[in-house]
């Protein structure tokens, strides 16, 4: 099982789409880099799991259970 897992995640910012249908699984203990070039939502993907910015689009699971973050705080 995963212990995180995105699916079909998106964010816009008005008209700017920030990221775009992302997919992803961590399974305990695996160790995962994010590479892509400049602007490519690299960040604003790690803010949405960091609870900093929510997704417009998709859902996230932690441990198996849907994961909704207001706030930082909360992560």
């Amino acid at each position: 099982m995963a212990v995180l897992e995105l699916t079909n995640i998106s964010k816009h910012f008005g008209a700017i789409q920030a990221v775009n249908d992302v997919s992803l699984s961590i399974e305990p203990g695996q160790v995962v880099g994010l590479m892509g070039d400049n602007g490519a939502g690299k960040s604003t993907l790690v803010k949405m799991i960091a609870g900093n910015f929510r997704p417009s689009h998709g859902n996230m699971q932690l441990d198996g259970k849907e994961l909704v973050l207001h706030k930082p705080a909360e992560a």
